[in-house]
Parts: C-alpha cells; structure tokens; sequence
C-alpha cells in the first residue's frame, strides 16, 4: 500500500460566519405622538365627492327623478294585472294566517314530541307535556282574545271616525299584506322594472381575474395584487384602486385597456383605467354603471349665466365620471385633432366662445373649409374669414404675420410696464390686461382646419414658421392660438408646432401615427389611444394633455342655437357687435413693409421713424392712427427690418435718432416676397 502523505488531504475549518449589519432601521417607539404622525394617509371625506359636486348632484337628482317616474308609468300601466293577482292571493293570505295562528295558539308544534312518548308507553312524560300545553294554550288563547279584541275596536273607531279615504287605505294596505302572504314565493306581484344589468358590481376577486386575463408576465400570482383602500363607489360607478406587483407599472395596464374591458366583459367605453398618485404601479380602475356613450352629460355651466375670466380655469369637458374638468388659455396655445364627425370643431369652437364671455378678448379667426361654423361668432370677430379659396387662406397667413408682428410690439409693452415694477414676470398680468390702452389685452386667435393653409403650396412653410414663433413668443404675452386639422400628418402639422403646442386635444383618429401627431410621441404606446373613439357615436370624447395628467374626457356639446344665446350674452357685456368683418379684414391685410416703401421720399438713403410714423398715419388712420415712434420700431423688427440710428445735422448742429435705412428695407421687402413664393 503507497504511503499516504499529510499533505494529500484538503482540510476544512468550519468558522461560524460573523453577522452582517442591519439592513432594515430599527421601528419607531410606539408612542401615541409617534403613532399619529405616522397617520399622514388622506382621510376618506365624510361627504362622497358625487354630492359635494353640484354637477354630479344634478345628474343624481335627474336619475333618480327619471327612474321614479318610468317606474311609477310602468306599474300604472299594469294595475289590472297586478289587482287581479291581490284578489287571487288575498284569500289564500287569509288562510294561513288563520291556520298558522291556529297552530300556534293549539300548541301544534309539540304534537309530534307528547306523541312520541305516548308511542314509547313513558305515562310520566306524556303527563308534563301534556299539562305544559294546556297551560300555553290558555295563555295563548287570552293573548289572541285581547289582540282580536283591539282589532274589533280599532276597526269599529276606524269605521265610525276616521274619514273614507283613510279606511279605504287600511283595506287596501291590509288586502295588499294578505296578498303578500298568500303569493308562491317565486311568483311576485309586481313585475320587474329592470332588465338584466349591464353594471358588473366590481370586486377583489372580479379585479383579479381581469387582471391576470391582461397578459402581462410579471402578474402571475392573485395574492400579489393589493387593494390599499376597499373598492368603493365613486359618482356613476365604482373604483378600484390595486397595487400592481413589484416592477409592474399602471402604465401598461392602461394599454392593454381592450384586455381589461374584455375579462370584465364590459364595453369599452364603461372600463377607464388610470395612474394613481403615490407610486408608478398604483392603479386605479374605474367602472361606469353604463358606458359612456349612454351617459348623459350635464349642460355646460355657462350656457345660460356666467362670465369668463381667461386668466382662470373655466369648464371645458366631463371626464368619464360626468366630473367637470376645468380648462385654461392664457399662457398656452391648443391644438386639435379629429377626423370628421369626431367633435373637433364642436370642441374648438367651444373655447372661442369662452373667450368671447371674457369682455377683454380679442378675437380673429379663420375657418378653411368653408362650411361656416364659425358664422354665429361673427359679431364678436375682429376679423373673420369662411372659404376653402386661396383668397381666404391667403388672410389667413396674413393673419399669422399680423400676430407676429403684434408679438414684438407687445414683448415692447412688457418691457416698459417690467421696468415699472407692473411686470415682474415679464408676461402679461390680469391687471395690465385690464388697463385701458395697455395694449395687453388677451388676443386669441382660431383656425380650424389649419392643414389648408400649412400644406398650401404658396404659403405654407412661411405660414408654418410664422405660427412657430407666435406660438413660442406670444403666450408670455397674451396671444393665445387655437388650431384645428381633420389630417394630423407631417405635411399639415410642421414639427414646429407639434413640438410647442403645450395644450393638445385628440379626439377619434384612424391610426397610431395620426395619435402620435396630436398627443406627442409615443402617447399610443403608453395608452393614451384616440383610435378606440368612434366618430359620431363618440363625438366629443377625447385624449387631453396638457390639463394635469393625460386623461379622457368629452367636451361640453354646445349646438348652433345654443352658440348663438352666448354670442348675444358676449355682445351685451361688450357693449355692442365689432365693425364688419369686410372692413377688419381690410385693415389686417396692411403690409408694414410695403407701406414704409409707399411713404419713403425719392432721393433719401434713410429716414427717421419720427419723419415716417405721420406719413403712416395719414396713409392709413385706421390701420396707423395709434403708432408710435416705439411701437414703430417693434413692428420694423418684427417685420425683419430693425431700425438703426442715424446722424443728421441740422442748422449746423448734430442729432441722432431712430431711423430705417432704404438698403435695408429694399431687401426685408425681397426677402418676404421670396419667403411667399416658395
């Protein structure tokens, strides 16, 4: 046998291993101070949100008045059915009665246990049981006596002192109760009102199930799914609020809404999945108890009273739970989106007649296809124009320019009244706006269907560069631009004004891209999904972003003869309709440049503004009568041609002012007409 060395082996020392630190910090003493500042959780309110809301109340209220009055019609219109079942029913309700009584006061109950022991020959049994009836058949017979006794008073009162409607009403109601007794149990009186509900009462378990159904990896056990609050009834319906497992966001529940909606076997329309706040994979599942397409949605609260302020929030839409969701339009610009019969222009038209209840507002406006859905506003435009022709777009573009130009005049008006301490955010404030001659008043200006200007061959990358500077510049200074396109693409909508508009709307779309165009990239995949509106049977629902979290909701539907009450409300606070809409249009279509030109003296190389501005005004009082030599030069710069200062002598002394030189303004004119012509 080898010699086997020592060193051969592998030796093992078993060490107790040394404990780690701790990972977890240690509880807080539970002391009372501790313990309620550890309850900062919100408290459920005592009052449910569905009746502090005056809107949710009245369509409560509404329900509840219509549902009483159907049910009351429906069963008047079966009372033969129903009294010819009471007379059926009645005498067998006697019956029992007396034959239960009977049984009761004979002591019928125990019959069967002093027959068993008369059966078993046990004499001393049968004895007490015996003497035990007797006595409660004696007790029980001077109870029903008194009790019958009370009746036969109480009738013969009845009869002789109460009047006949109300001895009409005790027969009725004690024929009724015997009827009650007497019926089968699984053949009512009364029909059913109702049909087969469509509302599936949520639960933890129904919840779990729909939710596992989704197919999402990450959700493979029910027992990971928490409710941190109880499921409970929110306006309409109910809501559940889950914790999704660890890693799993709401975000991609929300996208697989269709998934959810199915393993409910709900519509789509009655399932609305949300974010909640607290953490990313909170989510909240709301169930309607009828889709939203049959839910009737509550007037817009300013159809008959009210007034607007466009530096506060106003209502705008209803979200699924009929709650109504304010919007604002100072500081941002909208876009919408929405193929025909969607509700876009509905929607549009719905924030230019907000804006006419604001007294301050200015209003000017172009409608591209030419139907005239705008007509009604006319009397508060300032400028208005209605045609698919190129005259009409071409003052539309003329418009945007305006707008632009009108943006470097104001960003000279802010600087002053920043100077002045009335500015100190370097934005148009309620009170400048306010203030007579400011010339800071909320300027909103609308065009719907604005793919006829932005994809016209003429004008429509100047137009587009031009309403990427409005849009970026005139927020912060009351110049407020709505739009509106039927074809959401890439040649209708330049980048520009996809990637500025901070407000966007989008209602029923066909596809994912034109989704993406209205919303922003990749707002279909985080489920964010107009294409699941049907146009017509959805009009007015939409995605919006921009008003807090995305979030659907249907704009207040307002029709023409609605819209036309609000226009004479806008008037009379106005104080009167505007000029005509031929003469504004007139007054707009000015080109600053052109007219410069018009006024220059032959044989000057420049010109003072001082010596241009009376030219101007005399040229055109209406278009000019308010310029200035400031404003003058706001205008120039806006219009790409800035003014310089320039060195005159006169009667031998030196004088330096602000002026425009003719080489300068020969090539801003050059550059704008090669701008128009591309």
């Amino acid at each position: 046998m080898a010699e086997v060395l020592e060193h051969d082996f592998e030796a093992i020392y078993e060490t107790k291993p040394e404990p780690g630190p701790p990972v977890d910090p240690p509880d807080p003493p539970r002391t009372i101070y501790a313990h309620v500042v550890a309850r900062t959780e919100p408290r459920r309110p005592i009052v449910p949100a569905s009746v502090r809301s005056r809107d949710q109340r009245r369509v409560l209220y509404s329900w509840a008045v219509r549902y009483g009055l159907h049910t009351a019609v429906y069963h008047a219109t079966r009372t033969p059915k129903y009294a010819a079942k009471v007379v059926l029913w009645a005498p067998v309700g006697a019956g029992r009665i007396i034959a239960r009584t009977a049984g009761w006061v004979f002591d019928a109950e125990n019959w069967r246990v002093r027959q068993q022991a008369a059966d078993r020959g046990d004499a001393d049994t049968y004895l007490r049981l015996v003497a035990a009836s007797d006595r409660h058949v004696r007790a029980r017979l001077a109870a029903v006596a008194a009790i019958l006794a009370a009746i036969t008073v109480t009738t013969a009162l009845v009869v002789w002192l109460a009047p006949v409607w109300v001895q009409v009403a005790i027969a009725v109601a004690t024929v009724l109760a015997l009827a009650r007794v007497g019926r089968p149990a699984d053949r009512p009186i009364l029909d059913r009102v109702t049909q087969a509900e469509q509302y599936r009462k949520l639960t933890a378990e129904l919840v779990r199930r729909a939710l596992m159904s989704c197919g999402i990896a990450a959700i493979k056990d029910p027992s990971q799914l928490v409710f941190p609050t109880e499921i409970h009834r929110d306006g309409p319906g109910h809501r559940a609020i889950v914790d999704l497992p660890y890693g799993v966001e709401a975000a991609e529940v929300i996208e697989r809404r269709g998934r959810l909606a199915s393993a409910l076997r709900l519509p789509l329309d009655q399932v609305w999945p949300e974010t909640h706040p607290g953490h990313t994979g909170r989510l909240a599942i709301w169930v309607g108890d009828q889709p939203a397409s049959a839910m009737r949605q509550p007037p817009w609260p300013l159809l008959k009273a009210g007034q607007v302020d466009l530096f506060a929030p106003f209502p705008f839409a209803t979200d699924p739970r009929l709650r109504p969701v304010n919007a604002a339009m100072m500081y941002r610009n909208w876009l919408f989106g929405g193929v025909p019969g969607s509700g876009k222009t509905f929607a549009l038209r719905l924030l230019v007649l907000a804006a006419s209840l604001d007294p301050r507002a200015e209003i000017r406006g172009y409608e591209l296809k030419g139907t005239g859905d705008y007509d009604v506003l006319e009397p508060v435009l300032t400028e208005y124009g209605s045609g698919a022709d190129d005259d009409t777009v071409e003052g539309a573009y003329r418009m945007l320019a305006d707008l632009r130009q009108e943006c470097g005049r104001r960003a000279e008006r802010v600087k002053h009244f920043a100077r002045a301490g009335r500015a100190p955010e370097n934005k148009t404030t309620p009170e400048l706006a306010s203030l007579d001659g400011s010339g800071l008043h909320p300027l909103v200006a609308f065009m719907d269907e604005c793919q006829e200007l932005f994809g016209h061959e003429d004008y429509g990358k100047a137009a587009g560069r031009l309403a990427e500077q409005v849009i970026k510049l005139g927020r912060a200074y009351g110049v407020i631009l709505l739009l509106g396109t039927q074809r959401p693409d890439a040649k209708s909508l330049p980048t520009g004004i996809t990637a500025n508009v901070n407000t966007r709307f989008c209602l029923a779309v066909m596809d994912q891209l034109a989704n993406d165009m209205i919303l922003g990239t990749s707002a279909y995949k985080n489920g964010y999904r107009a294409t699941k509106f049907e146009p017509g049977r959805d009009a007015g629902w939409g995605w919006a972003v921009g008003l807090g979290k995305p979030a659907p909701m249907r704009s207040f539907y307002v029709d023409g003869q609605a819209a036309a009450r609000i226009v004479e409300r806008a008037v009379a606070l106005r104080g009167g309709p505007v000029d005509q809409p031929v003469e504004r249009v007139r007054v707009q279509a000015r080109n600053l440049l052109d007219d410069v030109r018009a006024v220059w003296i032959e044989g000057e190389d420049a010109l003072w503004s001082e010596l241009i501005v009376p030219r101007l005004i005399q040229l055109d009082p209406e278009a000019y009568g308010d310029l200035t030599v400031e404003t003058f030069g706001a205008r120039m710069r806006a219009a790409g041609v800035a003014t310089v200062s320039l060195h005159r002598k006169l009667d031998g002394k030196g004088y330096t002012r602000a002026g425009v030189r003719l080489e300068a303004l020969n090539s801003g004119i050059q550059a704008r007409r090669q701008i128009t012509n591309r």
